[in-house]
């Protein structure tokens, strides 16, 4: 049974991990008001820089502090060590890619990507390169307070973090309305504070340190993960720089930022469930010593899948209705009609983490940058294709390829070492249904009739998920009602 201690964890890095979506999807209301459009495209562009300058100047090492550390916790002045050389590396690394991007690395992405004169480096470049780092190095220290189970603290600084980004950016965007300080310089502000207070934080409990031992290991560990996480970049916003480049109009890239966005909860929801999930997967893997799927594990994706279909017609349903009351301008409009597909797209994410597991379980990571790469090189060239032909809905085509894609190869790989015995219709033929089901709504129903269809498809869906996943959902409920009024003892 799941622990109180457990669920209120898994609920708190559920909730402060989509803070960053959240500033974001609450600031949408104001930029779209108080910038123009090309603007807001821009802004949408210099964002996606932004996490591109985070991962060259972290380079992997924030990812391995919160899995190396384990390796030196019986160790006070070990652990001291290593984590100070971690965040010594870091302000090496950020003083390196600041000289970097800001000495040729910006103008060479811009020239290659941007399609024209769009992005400058002074002052909203330097900005975006700056904020990057800073972001890099609290990232880096938050994702060390979640391995130290820290939670609480965790959970402040993400929301101070969350608080003063709200208030820096509203500020800026009212002293400077229809331009990019608001949006730019409202990230660095806070990004600077979450990091000064990171460094402390860390100078006070482990102090500065350099060891060439730590760092060769370090290194190591971290080279696969750059590599992973730079093809992960570009499977993630490519498409807004492939846009722009054949495209040529930053509005465009606001409209399709905005698409994603909507559906981007979903995502975020699906990631922090299965943080919930995988410790208890684990668990029953490690526990009973097995290598293939068991009817208690399969139940929990199960429920998540029924979770996910659910949410695709309430979006598609509930975003036309609400966002014009807080979006104004009818320009933005435009995103609804790709709601529908890139909603559907995530009826093929519950497949992505479940085929996962048994890969990072079994300790088959090196896979994973075959499949970054694939899936890299699918993005870059079928985007543009399907963009120079079909304008943004290539771009919504191929976000959900790639999801399928992704989700084929890491099944390749992961039956190597797992043997699965699922049930098909729960887990791959209803998403297939679903997917479909959208897809010939969208060819055959008038975009007049999107609401009337997406509310059809909420009602069918449910009634096949109370036939299918009944069992499941009743033991979900069972569950959590006593964990919520389990009696005191």
């Amino acid at each position: 049974m799941i622990s109180k201690s457990f669920f209120k964890s898994s609920i708190i890095y559920t909730v402060v991990g989509a803070l960053p979506y959240m500033s974001g999807f609450i600031l949408l209301f104001w930029f779209t008001a108080w910038l123009t459009p090309v603007q807001f495209g821009i802004n949408a562009l210099y964002l996606s820089l932004m996490y591109f300058v985070l991962i060259v100047s972290t380079a992997g090492w924030d990812m391995s502090v919160g899995i190396l550390h384990f390796d030196y916790r019986d160790n006070e002045t070990k652990l001291k060590e290593f984590i100070g050389t971690v965040y010594t590396g870091l302000l090496i690394l950020g003083g390196g890619s600041l000289i970097l991007f800001s000495l040729g690395g910006f103008q060479f992405f811009r020239f290659t990507f941007s399609g024209g004169d769009f992005l400058e480096l002074v002052p909203f470049g330097m900005f975006t390169i700056l904020s990057g780092i800073f972001n890099g190095i609290f990232k880096s220290y938050t994702g060390l307070l979640v391995n130290l189970q820290k939670p609480v603290l965790f959970f402040w600084l993400n929301l101070s973090n969350f608080i003063i980004t709200i208030i820096a950016s509203l500020t800026l965007l009212y002293l400077f309305p229809y331009t990019l300080y608001g949006p730019v310089l409202g990230r660095l502000i806070p990004a600077i504070i979450s990091a000064a207070i990171s460094l402390i934080m860390v100078a006070r409990h482990y102090g500065f340190h350099w060891h060439v031992v730590y760092f060769r290991k370090i290194l190591s560990y971290s080279a696969p993960l750059l590599v992973s996480a730079i093809l992960l970049w570009v499977v993630t916003y490519i498409d807004r720089f492939i846009i722009l480049k054949f495209l040529a109009d930053p509005v465009l890239v606001g409209v399709y930022d905005i698409a994603i966005k909507l559906v981007l909860g979903i995502d975020l929801l699906i990631a922090g469930l299965v943080n919930s999930i995988t410790p208890k997967v684990y668990s029953i893997w490690k526990s009973q010593n097995i290598s293939h799927s068991t009817v208690e594990v399969n139940r929990y994706y199960n429920a998540l899948t029924a979770l996910v279909l659910v949410l695709i017609p309430v979006i598609i349903i509930l975003a036309p209705i609400i966002l014009p009351f807080l979006i104004k301008k009818p320009i933005y409009y435009q995103a609804f009609q790709y709601l529908p597909l890139l909603a559907a797209g995530y009826a093929a994410r519950v497949w992505f983490y479940m085929f996962l597991a048994p890969i990072m379980f079994f300790k088959r990571t090196r896979a994973m940058i075959t499949i970054s790469v694939i899936s890299a090189v699918v993005q870059i060239g079928v985007g543009i294709v399907m963009i120079k032909m079909f304008g943004l809905w290539g771009a919504v085509l191929t976000n959900i390829l790639i999801k399928i894609v992704q989700a084929i190869f890491l099944y390749l790989e992961s039956r190597k070492v797992f043997q699965y015995k699922i049930n098909k219709w729960k887990i791959v033929y209803f998403p297939i249904l679903v997917i479909m089901l959208v897809f010939a709504s969208e060819i055959f129903i008038s975009s007049g009739y999107r609401i009337w269809a997406a509310g059809f498809q909420l009602i069918f869906t449910c009634a096949l998920i109370y036939l299918t996943y009944r069992r499941e959902l009743s033991e979900l409920v069972g569950k959590l009602s006593h964990l919520l009024y389990k009696p005191k003892e």
